[in-house]
């Protein structure tokens, strides 16, 4: 018996029939110098020569590094040199592409001779040919249960079925004690008057 496309299919089915050499995997492209700013140099520079030279070459070469750097997919990483030749990175998710290259422009301004590297097929920078990535999903808000019922039986008021014969209860006696106490107030009117003749 054949089933229908429609019919729903279980994650066993699924993962048995899972082909890897037929599905193709996700190509992120080439790791790349998306902005770069390791030639600018300030008055406080204290690189040596050597430092000079090799990053001015790199730069030129348009490459990140003497080896391939290890940024992992969706991610962006910045690069930075201090005024004496350290190096510091960090590595952001593809949706804070904002942040990065607001801290890029920090970086750069103060002198630490910045650069972000990325994929090529993940470029979030639009002024340079890329696409504005999309912000991860919100989990849904949990909904909370609500009922007429209460409103119809006349239950409306807050508070548990406990809190609600409490309040029956002391109404109730409320109208009680409300009775007694007319029915002496009757009564010394009653013998007032017999207590008159």
């Amino acid at each position: 018996m054949a089933k229908s496309p429609l019919s729903p299919v279980s994650i066993d089915e699924q993962l048995a029939t899972f082909n890897p050499s037929k599905n193709e995997r996700y190509d992120p492209g080439n790791i790349i110098i998306l902005y770069d700013a390791r030639t600018f140099t300030t008055e406080n520079n204290k690189f040596s020569p050597l430092q000079h030279y090799y990053t001015s070459a790199l730069t030129r070469l348009g490459w990140p590094s003497l080896f391939t750097p290890d940024v992992p997919p969706a991610h962006l990483r910045i690069i930075w040199y201090t005024h004496v030749g350290n190096q510091g990175t960090r590595d952001f998710p593809i949706y804070k592409a904002d942040a990065v290259k607001e801290m890029y422009d920090s970086l750069a301004a103060e002198g630490f001779r910045p650069m972000i590297l990325g994929w090529s097929a993940e470029n979030p920078y639009p002024m340079i040919g890329g696409v504005v990535p999309e912000k991860p999903k919100e989990k849904p808000k949990v909904r909370v249960a609500t009922s007429w019922s209460g409103t119809v039986s006349g239950h409306a008021s807050p508070g548990t079925p406990h809190d609600r014969v409490v309040a029956i209860i002391a109404e109730e006696e409320r109208k009680e004690a409300k009775k007694r106490e007319e029915e002496v107030r009757l009564a010394e009117k009653a013998r007032g008057i017999d207590g008159a003749v």
